[in-house]
């Protein structure tokens, strides 16, 4: 049985940004895991109420032993090195080709792309922030309203 808890709103932020001119040349990215003390705190809580979960008399003739973090690591304090040496990212990035009315959005409300003649974006890149869960639906709906655009325009 496994629990890995998560962050859905982490405070931390990192940064992607161009290494040079040079298209070819892999971007600078500094993603900035628990950069914030807030989110290291919150998910080493998060890694003690699944251990008290566990602990339930419900799961006691189930689980045998904690694999991770493991018995050695007994106190809040050593609870907050395990997340800050195993922490990850979830991979659900969004929010990098914002869609708005603005000088700074890059795609319409129609989720046709400014300057560009025939191009949409219907991905998560046009959410301004993850929603709180797993984003695939929202995604699915994206894909939606594109296509009912698509129709609804003929092109």
């Amino acid at each position: 049985i496994t629990i890995i808890p998560g962050l859905q709103r982490p405070l931390s932020r990192g940064w992607l940004r161009l290494a040079s001119k040079d298209p070819l040349e892999r971007p600078l990215i500094n993603p900035n895991y628990l950069g914030d003390e807030s989110d290291a705190r919150k998910l080493a809580l998060g890694v003690k109420i699944s251990r008290e979960i566990f602990a339930a008399r419900a799961f006691g003739d189930t689980l045998t032993q904690e694999l991770l973090p493991g018995p050695e690591y007994k106190t809040d304090r050593d609870l907050l090195e395990f997340v800050r040496q195993r922490a990850d990212s979830y991979h659900h990035q969004v929010g990098s080709c914002k869609m708005g009315i603005d000088r700074m959005a890059v795609v319409d409300p129609e989720l046709r792309v400014y300057g560009v003649e025939g191009l949409r974006v219907a991905d998560a890149s046009v959410m301004p922030a993850v929603v709180t869960g797993n984003p695939h639906t929202a995604i699915v709906m994206i894909g939606e309203r594109c296509a009912d655009f698509i129709q609804r325009s003929g092109a």
